[in-house]
């Protein structure tokens, strides 16, 4: 039986061994922490393909320099991490046009077009039980230039299926959502988004990996490979090596801390987003909501409600800033009647964030059997069952019916440092 090792318990970790097995591969998970953990779990479980689009866009370069240096913005760099991610900086402004923005936009949509169909999928294979919400997704501002501005953007979801995003005027937006102010000016409705509670995700896919053979390695973490020529043959973990026919890095934010063990560079960093679970809230939400002159979004779920948002570069670390937090429920409270009351659990993790703000995906070029997923930045959980798909697909026939060459790992500099000889290659 063929042997597939998954470097990372991520929900895109996850996913992936979920479909592998599908297909009766051997597999196994190797995650530094407990899989499903990190990133995956406190975000805000949106399953969203209208928004497949890239973070860097046309104008988010003189947003981004009014707001990096406040602590309370939408983006905010910490400055003493200014020396070592301004290449990464550099980059990422360089994609800040309409041009690459439209481009990454539809090559999102495209790894996202069997999103939903997959996520029905899931739900009715039975022996998975998550919660999942088919309640659209509600766009509101109190800015009401922003609404063409949005529906234009949007418009490119018609191509791939989707239904158009449709305008609501205030009177609509405070009727589809009662717990709005009369600030909000008006909204956007898309109508075939959902979404999920992230952990109720993460632990059935465990549970059913578990369940179905596949090997699940907590708190293990991938110290070097052992390549022999053009190939992988084995990952080294604690005092030995475990062995396999395929390689699979799904580290997420690690991601590239994990390929430079191949001798592989990759221009990934980590974008810190937070977010504040409220139990029990005083406040009950008909529908997600985004609260787009603020990019801060509000997800509803059995018993209590998610506030997140905001972006912090301050590198791979997952030290939690409070101001952040209050700054979220700050936000909120702009748009809502009233403050939302309950017990909060505040939370922050890592998204993994590539200059051009599309994820890594594909075969590596100079090793023909190691592959990457990574790099999903805020639509992890969205693309978490198409990558995962697609991936199964690359592993077993070498191929998918995708179009990946927007995801591929060399449109950056890539560049393997060691000679193809059998070595063990350690960080």
């Amino acid at each position: 039986m063929t042997k597939s090792i998954v470097i990372g318990g991520g929900i895109i970790g996850l996913a992936s061994a979920f479909f592998l097995r599908k297909k009766g591969m051997d597999v196994v998970i190797i995650d530094k922490g407990e899989p499903g953990g990190e990133c995956s779990s406190g975000n805000m479980g949106w399953v969203c393909p209208s928004l497949s689009d890239p973070i860097p866009a046309a104008g988010l370069i003189k947003s981004s320099l009014k707001w990096m240096l406040k602590r309370d913005s939408p983006l905010y760099i910490k400055p003493s991490i200014f020396p070592s991610l301004s290449p990464w900086l550099i980059q990422f402004w360089k994609y800040c046009s309409e041009d690459a923005y439209q481009k990454g936009y539809t090559a999102g949509l495209e790894l996202s077009r069997n999103t939903l169909r997959l996520f029905d999928e899931l739900e009715q294979d039975g022996s998975l039980e998550f919660e999942m919400h088919r309640k659209g997704l509600l766009f509101v501002f109190l800015d009401k230039s922003y609404i063409d501005e949005k529906l234009d953007n949007y418009s490119i979801v018609e191509r791939f299926g989707l239904p158009a995003p449709a305008a609501k005027s205030k009177k609509e937006v405070l009727e589809i959502e009662p717990a709005l102010s009369d600030a909000v000016a008006g909204g956007i409705y898309l109508p075939s988004e959902r979404h999920v509670r992230p952990e109720t995700l993460t632990k059935a896919l465990k549970d059913w990996l578990i369940s179905n053979g596949v090997e699940v390695l907590s708190h293990t973490e991938a110290m070097g490979f052992i390549q022999e020529g053009d190939k992988i043959s084995g990952v080294k973990i604690r005092e030995k090596t475990i062995e396999g026919d395929h390689f699979l890095v799904t580290a997420g934010a690690w991601a590239g801390l994990v390929l430079r063990q191949a001798g592989l560079h990759i221009p990934m960093t980590a974008g810190k987003g937070y977010s504040v679970t409220i139990s029990n809230p005083s406040i009950q939400f008909q529908q997600p909501l985004y609260l787009g002159d603020s990019r801060v979004t509000i997800s509803p779920f059995h018993d209590s409600v998610r506030i997140g948002g905001t972006m912090e570069l301050s590198g791979l670390n997952t030290n939690l800033d409070q101001r952040r937090i209050d700054s979220l429920k700050s936000t909120a409270a702009q748009y809502l009647r009233a403050s939302v009351r309950g017990d909060e659990q505040a939370w922050c993790g890592m998204r993994p964030m590539t200059p051009d703000g599309l994820p890594i995906i594909g075969k590596v070029p100079s090793l023909n059997n190691l592959f990457i997923a990574s790099g999903h930045a805020m639509s992890g959980i969205s693309m978490a069952l198409s990558t995962g798909s697609v991936m199964s697909d690359l592993v077993s026939k070498g191929k998918s019916d995708i179009d990946l060459a927007p995801f591929r790992l060399d449109r950056f500099s890539s560049k393997k440092t060691h000679e193809n000889q059998k070595k063990t290659v350690n960080m």
